[in-house]
């Protein structure tokens, strides 16, 4: 019989990760807990785990960067066995999910992509999207970009939606909603890059996972045609950075039809001002003194990913990070740190 890692990344939020831990013991062989948390958090942890006998609860102490996909493919090799299942501190596994698990864990699939649902009440919940959550570690990349979905090299299935992850919170703290959003900052494009992005939220848009290169159908060969004609009128080269109005337009798009999803009037109209705000912090990161290396950054991080870039997939890398700033500022400022110090090394190398 195959076994299971539930793999669960934490940050001064060990409360709930104990609550998700003595729930999900029943189905997990193990359980990995990546903290990030201060150190007399960590030390409550892990007398918890002593007094309620979770033997299957492992603990280890990771750097904060921010989010979690930068550590994801680190976090795997923590792992022992093949079938993960990650999930955050304020997500719960449904009924029906738990009572599946044995019978998916099976030859012939390599991932399953898994409905989330955003849990207002005990009888009130949205759809949000479907994602890659139950998987072999084998099969599985993560790049470390933000609102990453991970690459599935194999198959994947998706499981029917009575079968889902439960989002039990309303959303981030704000603060940390706010240092998120810095990393935004590194979320800029080509016009050949971003018409692939387009292409990929018509996906999600549609319920559908996107599991690496986007494929092109016919619909979406004309698309891509007329996204280019329209370029082209605009004197736009496929390697020039997207303007500010297309930004703006991305992410009123996005952000409207994930609101429809929710069938949300008032989200829908708040998707206006809420992409005019993005696009003026856009602007502003963008005439800064940080603005041309940051799109570089960008270009280079989405070709072979942060975790690459950084060499975070390296053991000995995220240990040695670690032992340097364990009781130092972390979190996504830390990550821009790494990202333009790793950038300026390799111009001073390449002069």
């Amino acid at each position: 019989m195959q076994k299971l890692s539930v793999l669960v990344f934490s940050k001064d939020d060990l409360g709930q990760a104990l609550e998700l831990a003595k729930e999900a013991y029943g189905v997990a062989d193990e359980i990995i807990l990546m903290d990030a948390s201060s150190r007399a958090h960590n030390e409550w942890m892990v007398r918890q785990k002593a007094r309620l006998g979770l033997g299957k609860l492992k603990i280890h102490r990771v750097v904060a960067l921010g989010y979690r996909e930068p550590l994801m493919m680190y976090a795997l090799k923590k792992c022992r066995n093949s079938w993960v299942i990650s999930l955050n501190t304020d997500e719960r596994m449904s009924s029906r999910l738990r009572d599946a698990i044995p019978r998916l864990l099976k030859p012939g699939v390599d991932a399953y992509s898994i409905a989330l649902y955003s849990l207002w009440s005990e009888k009130s919940r949205t759809f949000v999207s479907q994602q890659v959550r139950l998987f072999r570690k084998e099969a599985i990349e993560f790049r470390g970009l933000l609102h990453e979905k991970p690459i599935v090299h194999g198959t994947y299935r998706t499981l029917p939606r009575d079968e889902c992850i439960n989002h039990r919170t309303t959303g981030m703290m704000h603060t940390t909603k706010g240092q998120y959003a810095e990393m935004e900052r590194f979320e800029r494009y080509t016009y050949a890059r971003h018409n692939l992005r387009i292409l990929g939220q018509l996906d999600r848009a549609r319920g559908k996972e996107s599991t690496g290169a986007v494929k092109l159908s016919a619909g979406k060969k004309a698309l891509l045609g007329l996204l280019r004609i329209y370029e082209a009128l605009g004197l736009k080269s496929q390697e020039q950075e997207v303007s500010n109005f297309d930004y703006y337009m991305f992410w009123l798009m996005r952000d409207a039809a994930h609101q429809a999803r929710r069938r949300s009037v008032g989200g829908m109209l708040a998707a206006f001002g809420g992409a005019a705000e993005r696009a003026s912090e856009m602007r502003r990161w963008r005439s800064g003194s940080q603005g041309d290396h940051d799109f570089e950054i960008a270009k280079m991080i989405g070709k072979m990913g942060v975790t690459k870039f950084l060499r975070l997939d390296d053991e000995k890398v995220v240990d040695a990070l670690g032992r340097k700033y364990r009781y130092r500022d972390q979190g996504v400022g830390l990550l821009i740190r790494l990202l333009r110090e790793k950038y300026m090394k390799k111009e001073m190398q390449n002069r």
